[in-house]
């Protein structure tokens, strides 16, 4: 497929708004466990603020601190406790394993927080949907498989299935079959000889060309993401052998924003990241017939 049509035809078929791969709105299947482990610290705290204005009353909180370390070992984390040492840039293994640090963060909790005897459930799913974008890398391999799945590729483990199947695909891996190492010797490919050994995504065959495919999902613009672009644009500059092929794929709604200088005249002046970014992506694709850069419905029309 002509990569600079498919480019085009991303760019006039862009991303959506809300992608339900990306999207965790049920509630956490823990939630209870998250609640009355949350309760129990609160309890624990409570029995230190008591205790520490009486005598002869050290033996007892060294009981209940002893305690309160073991409370912290699960379902912990998203306590209003939990948070608050991660505030004091700590962590919560820190203090199960550092009994002088808890107390020290313990009495500096009592002193800076009130302790509150109500805990809503939704107070705690509101910190597990903050911390969900840690999932989003996970979800964006997912969502690659499900589409190549749907398209009749089979999903394998070892490239010994990956050989004798004419449509298939394969997770990278930081060992096992499918890690750098052992994609350049089955592959005479390197991977991640510029990035500290960084895998890419997955590996796919269809007949005789394999693929090899990094995605990013990014929403927003800014430096981080900025970066996360040129690592894509580093893929694509790379000349694969004639049956390889190197796919960049970008989805979320800051693809939009790159993919939008498709056709237009572009200055010889550039003013932003986006535009000179989307004419260094055309003129690596221009150089490497090979290579691609996608979005979600360039990936589903590449592999259709």
């Amino acid at each position: 497929m002509d990569n600079i049509k498919l480019l085009q035809y991303c760019a006039s078929h862009p991303e959506n708004f809300l992608d339900h791969n990306y999207m965790f709105v049920e509630k956490d299947a823990r939630l209870d466990s998250y609640k009355k482990k949350t309760v129990e610290i609160k309890e624990l705290l409570t029995a230190i603020k008591r205790i520490r204005t009486k005598k002869r009353a050290r033996s007892v909180e060294e009981q209940i601190f002893g305690e309160l370390q073991r409370k912290l070992k699960k379902y912990a984390n998203y306590s209003e406790f939990g948070c608050f040492i991660n505030a004091c840039d700590s962590n919560i293994n820190e203090n199960i394993n550092d009994l002088n640090l808890l107390k020290k963060i313990t009495y500096l909790y009592l002193e800076k927080r009130d302790l509150c005897d109500i805990t809503p459930s939704e107070w705690i799913q509101a910190l597990i949907d903050k911390g969900s974008s840690r999932k989003k890398g996970q979800a964006g391999e997912n969502k690659l498989i499900k589409i190549l799945v749907k398209n009749n590729f089979i999903k394998v483990k070892t490239i010994e299935d990956f050989n004798k199947n004419n449509k298939c695909v394969a997770k990278f891996s930081r060992s096992g079959d499918f890690s750098n190492k052992n994609i350049k010797a089955n592959f005479k490919i390197s991977i991640g000889k510029n990035t500290q050994g960084k895998k890419l995504d997955i590996i796919i065959k269809n007949k005789k060309d394999i693929y090899f495919l990094e995605a990013k999902h990014l929403n927003t613009g800014g430096g981080e993401q900025s970066k996360q672009v040129l690592e894509l644009i580093e893929i694509i500059k790379e000349k694969p052998l004639a049956s390889y092929h190197l796919v960049a794929f970008l989805d979320g709604i800051h693809s939009n924003n790159i993919l939008k200088f498709e056709g237009k005249i572009i200055r010889k002046q550039m003013k932003t990241k986006e535009e000179i970014q989307y004419v260094d992506i055309k003129k690596n694709l221009i150089k490497n017939k090979n290579n691609y850069w996608v979005n979600t419905a360039g990936l589903n029309k590449l592999f259709s």
